[in-house]
């Protein structure tokens, strides 16, 4: 009787979209989990959220999915047991919000274990190889776009998923349907203080229905609700959240049907949850779900879900730039990234903008919060050495450009007479834009001044000025003559005589140096000491030059005698 009863079941085909699958009752082809864990981030156990979380946000997660009772085998109104009394899933996922509003995710589903007790179809008079005990089930793929965000319209967070089922797993062992599943749906979210509700409607559209002696599984409306509570930290635990939920699908063909309720299944299922983050950036979960009615396909007897994750949380960055929120002073408009104040999230105004007020603009100004002149491209100079702090090394102590700002080792000697120069280890100041002398040179002078006292023969000395490339050449060469002519005359105050004394400016015409950088120019700004041997002087203006008669006072050489005239011979007569 019982076997005549199954037979006649297995012959019903009730529903006109069976056709294809009429000759073949044993096609399988079916997931018998088809109520998966989503893996998209601020969700719930399988329903989505609508709120995404921000740019660079990632997590990876492993779960542990078993199920009890999830295919039974009916005769009539007659319940046989289950041909699969429970299954054992680990679930590998990862998701990365690679957009403010664009998430994407992946799932790859490992059966660890599944039983079976295909000796029920045997004892029917059907045998049926068993379903393998392990294998690789259907690799999911999900895209989530977010539409709306509720600090947007304070209405409901909308968001749109595609999921897709690839046909990776064995179909013959009810680990994956025959073909592509694609699985659109909405999510919508709407928050009240700690409580945030969800609720999702899509479709899951199958290339390839699975069939399973009067179990028909093809194409399904899907739909869900649930809510999250968010509850307060205790000790380590942080972000607690309470999770329930009730989902559902049913058949396309014919929608909560009841005449056919044994061949188009209407998956139910309540979940009820809890997660926490126990660290850092780790994370558990523990799950429990129960199928509504009779036990069976997309109706387990009892579901229990135990997961860990790893999330890196990015902070909220609504405007894009890389400046979080919470610093971000301009939430609506990006940064501007043009090397200054990068990090306040706001643009600047314009190429004028002088935000220090030294006269030097944003732009080119090399200290563009900190005052300087401009001749030190708006940096500040602590020690006044006339290089600018960004590039002294030793920006409260003063010291010559060719030491970078540093002052002269103790040990060594400020000023030293060498054959043809009298060099200085140190810089003659001046200040900015005018022939004063720096009273902190003062001292530099004085030596120069006493190695001239104690060496009487050496000289004349001419004392060259030059400049870096700032200004116009007229000023620059007029400055450098002045700034000569000021060393010229202090050093007379200090008893040097004036005729052993010279002076001459040369502008930026002979650098030693490019005028390419603060620290360069600052090289380019000396002053020189150069000797003039006068001996050396006078034999070259008394040398002759090529060409011309000796000078007056020059001694004559003397004069070789005149030879002999030879007699004429007599003239020819006429």
């Amino acid at each position: 009787m019982r076997r005549s009863a199954l037979t006649l079941a297995l012959c019903l085909l009730s529903v006109a979209a069976w056709a294809q699958d009429a000759a073949d009752p044993f096609a399988r082809g079916i997931d018998l989990v088809p109520n998966k864990v989503t893996p998209t981030m601020n969700s719930g156990i399988t329903l989505d959220g609508a709120e995404t979380l921000y740019r660079g946000s990632w997590a990876l997660q492993a779960i542990l999915d078993l199920n009890w009772s999830i295919l039974a085998l009916k005769s009539g109104d007659a319940y046989l047991g289950q041909l699969v009394p429970f299954r054992l899933n680990l679930n590998l996922m990862g998701t990365w919000q690679l957009h403010n509003r664009i998430e994407v995710g992946a799932d790859l589903p490992i059966t660890l274990y599944q039983a079976t007790n295909f000796k029920l179809m045997e004892e029917q008079g059907f045998p049926q190889e068993s379903p393998k005990a392990a294998g690789l089930g259907a690799l999911r793929l999900f895209t989530r776009v977010q539409i709306l965000r509720q600090s947007e319209i304070p209405i409901v967070g909308l968001a749109g998923i595609l999921e897709v089922r690839a046909p990776t797993g064995d179909t013959f062992s009810f680990l994956s349907d025959r073909g592509f599943v694609f699985a659109p749906r909405i999510a919508v979210e709407r928050k009240f203080g700690p409580v945030r509700v969800l609720a999702n409607v899509g479709w899951r559209l199958r290339t390839a229905p699975g069939r399973y002696l009067n179990l028909y599984v093809g194409q399904e409306f899907t739909l869900g609700g649930g809510a999250i509570v968010a509850l307060p930290d205790w000790k380590a635990l942080k972000q607690t959240e309470l999770i329930g939920e009730l989902v559902a699908a049913t058949p396309a063909e014919a929608p909560f049907t009841t005449s056919q309720a044994e061949s188009l299944k209407s998956p139910f299922e309540l979940l009820l949850g809890a997660r926490t983050m126990v660290a850092e950036h780790w994370g558990v979960q523990l799950d429990f779900g129960k199928g509504l009615g009779v036990a069976g396909y997309g109706r387990e007897a009892f579901r229990v879900i135990l997961g860990v994750r790893y999330q890196v949380t990015a902070e909220p960055d609504l405007d894009g730039d890389g400046i979080p929120d919470r610093i971000d002073q301009c939430l609506d408009v990006p940064e501007d990234k043009d090397g200054f104040e990068d990090q306040d999230g706001c643009p600047e105004p314009g190429p004028d903008v002088d935000t220090d007020g030294d006269t030097v603009p944003d732009t080119a100004d090399g200290c563009p919060t900190e005052p300087g002149p401009p001749q030190l491209d708006g940096c500040p100079d602590r020690d006044n050495d006339q290089i600018p702090d960004n590039v002294d090394k030793c920006p409260d102590e003063p010291g010559p450009a060719d030491l970078q700002g540093c002052p002269p080792p103790e040990e060594e000697e400020e000023v030293v007479l060498e054959s043809e120069r009298i060099r200085i280890n140190n810089q003659i100041l001046f200040e900015f834009g005018s022939d004063r002398i720096d009273p902190r040179s003062f001292k530099l002078l004085d030596e120069v001044a006493s190695v001239l006292t104690k060496n009487p023969d050496v000289g004349p000395v001419i004392i060259e000025g030059h400049t870096d490339n700032v200004g116009s050449r007229p000023y620059n060469l007029d400055l450098s003559k002045r700034r000569a002519k000021a060393v010229e005359n202090y050093l007379v105050t200090k008893g040097i005589a004036a005729k052993r004394l010279r002076s001459d400016g040369f502008g930026f015409d002979r650098p030693v140096a490019p005028n390419d950088t603060p620290l360069n120019r600052a090289k380019n700004r000396r002053t020189e000491f150069k000797l003039v041997d006068e001996k050396k002087d006078e034999e070259k203006k008394d040398a002759p030059k090529g060409g011309e008669a000796p000078k007056k006072d020059s001694p004559k050489p003397a004069e070789a005698p005149k030879p002999a005239e030879a007699p004429k011979p007599d003239a020819p007569k006429k």
